[in-house]
């Protein structure tokens, strides 16, 4: 007598892999930075940035409650962060000021011609005044405390007698408005340029260039 056939339920496979919650608020900050740098920050919306992450829109609600607070984190994390890191080497320095001008200048050089970090500030400097509580708060994180960071340095240098008595509040704006314009020009306009030069020669262009302004004896940031 046939054996009677036993119906087997098919079985089922996990995923090979799995979206850690832990990852979603990074792959969401990705996606808003990508669509930020592509559309703006006014014609993206909440919608976009959850398709571009791969979740649903209530997904994306548990992270962030609204496009600037998603913005704001952005700026903490890819920029704030380093600032803060940069605030910490200043407080535990003990060798020469210029030696500690150098180290900021190259990871401030280093981060602002990140791509990511270079996104955030084209749009902060095209649209945000179009958002003056969004344009405060980075203002306030970023350039000020970059600012007020840079500037203390050089008055603790000029006490010193490493530089000459400079305008510090004058000379803390300068090097930051060289260093960013120079790599949004890099990042969106080097590709056109007949004759480009690469990030290494214009970071040293512009380190030589400052430390010859503050320096007591310029000569010395030849070998810079």
């Amino acid at each position: 007598m046939p054996k009677a056939s036993v119906s087997r339920r098919p079985r089922r496979t996990r995923p090979r892999w799995r979206r850690r919650p832990a990852d979603r608020p990074e792959e969401i900050l990705d996606a808003a930075l990508e669509l930020f740098g592509e559309q703006g920050f006014a014609r993206t919306k909440l919608d976009d940035v959850a398709r571009r992450a791969g979740v649903s829109k209530g997904t994306l609600y548990l992270y962030f409650d609204s496009k600037e607070s998603l913005f704001r984190e952005m700026v903490r994390t890819r920029i704030v962060s380093t600032v803060v890191q940069s605030e910490a080497i200043i407080r535990a320095h003990t060798g020469s000021y210029l030696d500690l001008l150098v180290t900021l200048a190259t990871r401030m050089w280093q981060l602002v011609r990140d791509p990511a970090a270079a996104r955030i500030i084209r749009v902060v400097h095209s649209e945000l005044g179009n958002f003056p509580e969004l344009a405060r708060f980075y203002f306030e994180e970023v350039i000020l405390r970059s600012r007020r960071a840079l500037e203390s340095v050089i008055n603790r240098a000029v006490e010193a007698g490493e530089f000459r008595p400079v305008d510090a509040a004058w000379a803390a704006r300068a090097l930051p408005i060289l260093m960013v314009h120079s790599a949004q020009f890099q990042c969106f306009m080097g590709r056109y340029d007949a004759a480009p030069l690469g990030d290494e020669r214009v970071f040293a262009g512009i380190l030589d260039l400052f430390l010859h302004g503050v320096l007591t004896r310029p000569q010395a940031a030849s070998g810079v």
